[in-house]
């Protein structure tokens, strides 16, 4: 069927005032939008370290805003992540140290440009908690672990290694008296083992040795006559 040119105008003006309305009411009305964002932990030197993990490994961000505006935010701009910022202002100080941060908008890491309209309303959680220690330099013996009982009087020997340079957390590295490998076969005469990392530790150098299962030393006893 063919419109008319009365029809046609009746249905342009009937979709301008449709579309005047529509506007009109995005600019009366409030919108939401929730985010489940991926929270990244503080950028700090290397003198410190995040001892722990942090409280939570999302933050739910709710934005609200009104105005066709929010549909242009939802179409050009995405919100990345949460960015934890913080400053250690006293270095003096005893670390370990708790911190604890409210979140706020300049938290907030968008891929591209910000939101122009939509504005970040809430936080869950609303603040973060970490432990900041700082990080210290140890050179540390290793010891081979065993998957199973080694026969009496033998013993691992590390042939490559006598000490690994091991750096990380002061409160952690501080009381370590040595390192110690993933569990090897001692049916192996020679072996190269990962060393176990601590969790509070940044690196382990070398990160492997290499070992070799020695045999008792024969006595050989003469007895005079």
């Amino acid at each position: 069927m063919k419109l008319n040119r009365t029809h046609l105008w009746q249905w342009i003006v009937a979709f301008i005032v449709s579309l005047l309305l529509w506007v009109i009411s995005m600019d009366d009305s409030l919108f939401e939008i929730n985010y489940s964002l991926p929270l990244k932990p503080p950028s700090l030197s290397s003198n410190f370290i995040v001892l722990n993990d942090l409280s939570s490994d999302s933050v739910q961000v709710t934005f609200t805003g009104n105005g066709y505006g929010v549909l242009r935010d939802q179409i050009l701009r995405i919100p990345e992540s949460v960015l934890v910022n913080i400053t250690i202002s006293d270095q003096g100080q005893d670390f370990p140290v708790s911190i604890s941060t409210e979140l706020s908008r300049s938290n907030i890491v968008f891929s591209g440009d910000e939101y122009s309209t939509l504005s970040a309303a809430s936080f869950r959680p609303g603040s973060i908690e970490f432990t900041v220690d700082r990080n210290i330099v140890r050179n540390l013996p290793v010891a081979i672990t065993s998957s199973t009982d080694i026969p009496e009087r033998y013993y691992w020997s590390v042939i490559s290694n006598s000490t690994v340079e091991v750096k990380g957390a002061e409160s952690i590295v501080s009381q370590l008296d040595s390192c110690y490998t993933v569990s090897v076969d001692p049916i192996l005469d020679y072996v190269r083992a990962t060393i176990v990392k601590p969790e509070g530790v940044v690196y382990i150098s070398p990160s492997y040795v290499s070992a070799e299962l020695v045999p008792p030393v024969e006595v050989i006893v003469s007895l005079k006559h």
